[in-house]
């Protein structure tokens, strides 16, 4: 119910955008949390089917939205906005929120890491390729890798230096686990209160008079929809959860910096909307994760 709370608070408050200076800091300390914990035992070959499945994927949909633009003449920025969600890699989140649902924590990250690896090479490509832009590949490359970098490497070398070198301290961290999920309402409330902000910054009625907000609206909740339903369904005798989250939790904020770079503004809410209807989709999957914890709860002989 908080993550809920969470989110209709951020819309309701857009001046809380102020605080999006806090969002690294608290998905820093939700990896630190998460990887200080034992590693799982993992299975050769998973991570590199999961990422060619969600590659894959990708690609068709992209394919789909141009045939579409092209057969009934979609508007370019639509086109774009869709093509961008499509690009974007696993969020910073991902590995969290799989280990906060029953998943595996490391496997969604070694998804997560080789996910934002490509999309450093596939984003500026695939972008410059629909938008002509001839801008500084090398340097779009660059500038991705070093935005996804810090979030990721330095929480994990700490995880991983805690467990090899002060075991009570990473001891500390993982017995924080059952805090996780406050911290990543907190970090939900910043994205979901910068959202807003941006949505009222370009002008809602303007967008909503011609069609496009609705348009972009739609498109990124059917694909954020869409997305979860495919990563289910391609590994759920497998992975289901860690799947899930790798192919439809996204990196929102790197690409909406691509969109603004690439695409423009209009386009750029495409990953504006997606932060909504991801946020909702994970509120409503942690809620019955912890139903049917409770159920399970009761049902045991402890719990009787």
């Amino acid at each position: 119910m908080e993550k809920i709370l969470a989110i209709v608070l951020g819309l309701a408050i857009p001046q809380a955008h102020v605080l999006f200076f806090l969002n690294p800091f608290l998905l820093g300390l939700m990896m630190v949390i998460t990887f200080s914990s034992p590693v799982p035992k993992q299975a050769h070959g998973t991570t590199f089917r999961m990422e060619l499945r969600a590659h894959l994927i990708s690609a068709a949909l992209i394919l789909l939205l141009w045939g579409a633009f092209r057969l009934f003449g979609f508007p370019q920025n639509v086109l774009l906005a869709g093509v961008v969600l499509c690009l974007a890699p696993p969020a910073n989140a991902a590995p969290t929120v799989a280990k906060v649902l029953g998943g595996n924590a490391v496997l969604a990250l070694k998804v997560y890491l080789v996910g934002n690896v490509v999309a450093c090479f596939s984003i500026p490509l695939v972008l410059g390729l629909f938008t002509h832009e001839t801008g500084d590949f090398w340097g779009s490359v660059r500038a991705i890798f070093a935005s996804i970098q810090p979030i990721i490497a330095i929480p994990l070398a700490l995880a991983l230096g805690f467990r090899a070198f002060y075991p009570e301290i990473a001891d500390f961290f993982a017995r924080m686990q059952k805090h996780s999920l406050h911290i990543w309402t907190a970090s939900v409330f910043c994205i979901i209160s910068k959202a807003g902000h941006d949505i009222r910054e370009m002008g809602v009625e303007r967008l909503w008079e011609n069609g496009t907000l609705l348009q972009i609206a739609l498109l990124s909740a059917g694909l954020c929809g869409l997305l979860y339903f495919l990563g289910w369904v391609t590994e759920r005798r497998g992975h289901p959860i860690e799947a899930m989250q790798s192919l439809g939790q996204k990196n929102t904020l790197l690409v909406l910096w691509a969109a603004q770079l690439y695409a423009g503004p209009i386009a750029s809410l495409g990953p504006v909307f997606y932060v909504i209807w991801q946020n909702i989709v994970l509120a409503l999957l942690i809620r019955n994760r912890e139903k049917l914890k409770a159920r399970e709860g009761a049902a045991s002989p402890a719990g009787s």
